[in-house]
């Protein structure tokens, strides 16, 4: 066991890649006289993949992203030099918005700064604890729309819900709505085709699609717009892990019960999440949110390269729970300060549980969720799988606040996503945690029966690349 642990430590590789790196040396200086071509060859790669190296510690950044790419451009002399080079390419933050709002407390002066966003006041909110009742009560609001509606959707596809929605738009601008849409494209890349997006414009939406899959690679096709967001007249907002397809309403089921969850807000609150999208529309955007509403939540959103806000919010409450953290996300895979700040919470005493799919729809994610589990246990997190199907739903609550959006628990959404989310206190907590529960109750301890060599070994490589993926 010691020696299987220290075989795939990375520490092990690291020994490796050297040794491969010396053997390569002495090799080419035995053999130099008749090998001057391939030694130059040789010098040239080594030199491409130290200078790589030396732009990446150079740069900001997550030690899990810097370590995953050096061990690529260690690996592969020149091609994992050349992948860096193009694919880390740094470029600036696009989307950002600015809320032109005195912040009421620390954390809202906090998210000011970070994302834009402030402490918004609402009237009222409703919490769905699946695909059907969101969009019941989305097409219902899109229908009354009247001034302007804002819709924002990593994945499109046609189908029985993609109809649905074009009925509502067509209703929204017979209203004499203005309808704005922005599609990722690589989520909906093969979902949606001309035709649609055709079909979307007769409804009345202008149609943006963002980071348009093209067949020429292009670096910032690795950042994605994962946000959900539908804005109707700055009255009403929608967001959290539903997508625009049949499956999230459980229409189709390619993987079991699709479980999801969403959150609809009124009052002054939507017009952060208007101000959200405006800034991807544009490119960035500013605005006076006007103060107003019964209560008080806090939107906040992500906009890489720059650092983000999520993780170190969540990093906040989980180190100061005292009795509860319940996570229900589809994929998990965390830094290693996240990771640290949720065991730490659970040897502390408190209540750490997470609920993971039974059914993946992505079987490499899966393996991973389960491979960065495993090693979490031992640090007392508990981890449930959700028997019916696939848990696609996001939620984390902290005690008595409760944190809801289109963020994963993995290193994709916390770095590398355009991502948002709302949070609650209250009624909206009460009845997260609700559902928590419902779920939890027809959900299974994570178990393990013994693992095979290969299944380590290909584990230990995702663990390492997670950050890339």
């Amino acid at each position: 066991m010691r020696i299987t642990r220290i075989i795939f430590s990375l520490n092990f590789l690291y020994v490796l890649l050297i040794a491969a790196q010396i053997a390569a040396i002495i090799f080419l200086c035995l053999y130099v006289p008749s090998l001057i071509p391939v030694a130059a060859a040789y010098a040239g790669a080594w030199l491409l993949s130290a200078a790589a190296s030396v732009i990446l510690l150079s740069r900001g950044g997550a030690s899990e992203g810097k370590c995953a790419w050096f061990v690529l451009i260690a690996a592969l002399p020149f091609a994992g030099a050349i992948i860096y080079l193009v694919a880390g390419k740094r470029s600036n933050t696009y989307g950002v918005f600015k809320a032109k709002t005195a912040p009421l407390t620390p954390l809202g002066k906090c998210a000011n700064s970070m994302c834009g966003t402030c402490e918004a006041g609402y009237d009222d909110a409703v919490y769905f604890p699946d695909g059907s009742l969101f969009f019941k009560r989305l097409f219902t609001e899109l229908k009354k729309a009247e001034k302007r509606v804002c819709i924002e959707f990593f994945i499109v596809s046609r189908g029985k819900i993609f109809d649905l929605f074009l009925d509502a738009l067509r209703c929204a601008k017979k209203n004499g709505a203005e309808i704005k849409m922005l599609i990722d494209g690589v989520g909906s890349a093969f979902k949606i085709g001309r035709r649609d997006v055709r079909l979307l414009k007769q409804a009345g939406a202008e149609v943006k699609i963002f980071h348009r899959l093209i067949p020429v690679p292009r670096s910032r096709l690795g950042c994605r717009d994962h946000r959900k967001i539908i804005t109707i007249d700055g009255k009403t907002a929608f967001t959290g892990g539903v997508n625009l397809a049949d499956e999230y309403a459980n229409i189709s089921s390619p993987y079991g019960f699709w479980k999801d969850n969403g959150i609809v807000v009124y009052g002054t609150a939507a017009q952060v999440f208007e101000g959200m999208f405006n800034a991807m529309w544009r490119g960035e955007y500013s605005a006076e949110i006007p103060f107003g509403g019964e209560k008080i939540c806090l939107p906040y959103c992500d906009n890489p390269p720059a650092k983000g806000f999520c993780e170190e919010l969540y990093v906040q409450k989980i180190s100061g729970a005292k009795s509860r953290v319940h996570i229900m996300t589809p994929y998990f895979c965390v830094s290693e300060r996240l990771a640290g700040a949720l065991e730490f919470a659970a040897k502390r005493g408190v209540d750490v549980k997470v609920i993971l799919p039974h059914v993946p729809d992505k079987p490499y994610a899966f393996e991973l969720s389960k491979a960065t589990a495993h090693i979490m246990e031992d640090g007392g997190v508990k981890f449930f799988e959700f028997t019916p199907g696939f848990m696609h739903a996001k939620s984390v609550i902290c005690d008595n606040e409760v944190f809801l959006g289109s963020y994963n628990f993995d290193f994709r959404s916390m770095r590398l996503n355009y991502e948002c989310g709302i949070m609650f206190g209250g009624k909206i907590c009460d009845d997260a945690e609700a559902d928590f529960m419902r779920c939890l109750s027809v959900s299974l301890p994570l178990t393990e029966g013994k693992i095979s060599t290969a299944k380590r070994l290909s584990r230990f490589i995702l663990r390492l690349f997670a950050p890339l993926i």
